[in-house]
């Protein structure tokens, strides 16, 4: 789905608030109307309703979800983790400035995480300013949606980017290794442009605490020892319309993943759902998502 057909949806999503509005109207003649006529005004009704909910209400509420994870860390560690902000064509700035008052709302928090794909259709890396603002040592990563190919366009972008994330102290996990006070924090790149750079854990001991972060889920299924204690991941948008029994068809992996923490064979996997919204502007059972993981 291109650009221009993505901002046409985007636009012409506003039409359902004057049919929403005549729908109320012609209901309030509920003894005037046809039982028929009555019926097809009551299903319009709760469509227009629902639709109302996916487009407009469920894509602004920010949650802030807590989940309790054991490595068997010395000292227990908070870290938020936002992901796939996609920012750009059905999110701007402003939802950007939401997000981080919120992080800086949260109490004894020791790191930040932002897992992206960070943005959408490649606007200026200006628009990220409001991350400069972010209280607590900040860790960030580029992803396909920021490095679509090798052209110079999009590698000017890329420059752009990490030019002003640069001016913002916020630091760049380029497919290496960062220690910290508790663990190793490792970035593998894992999608169609790079290969999983799985050999990045062979420069780690198997006793050290070591928490990765991959695009994909599918990166666990190469790993071939218990090296990575902990993987996080996104890509998934855990599916955005989250209907019952059909939204797993639409989750992007090879396996069946989905919950937000599972035990795999090599690794305790956490699945972010993610801020932002890709394809459609539309959220449904499953609002935009700041994960504070409480790590012990």
């Amino acid at each position: 789905m291109n650009y221009n057909t993505q901002v046409s949806i985007l636009y012409w999503s506003y039409l359902i608030i004057p049919i929403l509005l005549f729908t109320i109207y012609k209901l309030t003649k509920w003894n005037k109307n046809s039982k028929k006529k009555n019926t097809i005004l009551t299903i319009i009704l709760l469509f227009s309703l629902l639709y109302t909910d996916c487009r407009f209400i469920e894509p602004n509420i920010l949650t802030v979800k807590k989940t309790q994870i054991n490595i068997w860390l010395e000292n227990q560690v908070k870290i938020a983790l936002v992901s796939d902000f996609h920012i750009w064509v059905y999110k701007k700035t402003s939802f950007l400035e939401k997000t981080v008052k919120e992080i800086n709302k949260i109490e004894e928090l020791n790191y930040v995480l932002i897992a992206w794909d960070l943005t959408y259709y490649r606007p200026t890396g200006e628009m990220f300013l409001p991350l400069k603002d972010i209280k607590v040592p900040t860790y960030f990563v580029l992803w396909n949606h920021d490095n679509i190919n090798n052209t110079e366009k999009n590698e000017k972008f890329r420059r752009n980017i990490l030019s002003v994330m640069n001016s913002l102290w916020l630091d760049y996990l380029d497919n290496k290794i960062i220690e910290t006070e508790n663990f190793y924090l490792v970035w593998l790149w894992s999608n169609s442009i790079w290969d999983d750079n799985i050999e990045l854990l062979n420069k780690l001991k198997e006793e050290d605490k070591i928490i990765v972060l991959t695009h994909s889920p599918d990166t666990t299924l190469k790993y071939t020892n218990n090296k990575a204690d902990l993987t996080l991941c996104w890509h998934t948008h855990w599916w955005q319309l989250k209907i019952p029994f059909l939204y797993k068809n639409f989750i992007p992996t090879e396996w069946n993943f989905d919950e937000w923490l599972t035990d795999e064979k090599y690794t305790k996997l956490f699945i972010s759902s993610g801020i932002w919204e890709i394809w459609l502007p539309f959220r449904f059972l499953n609002p935009p998502v700041i994960d504070i993981l409480e790590i012990n």
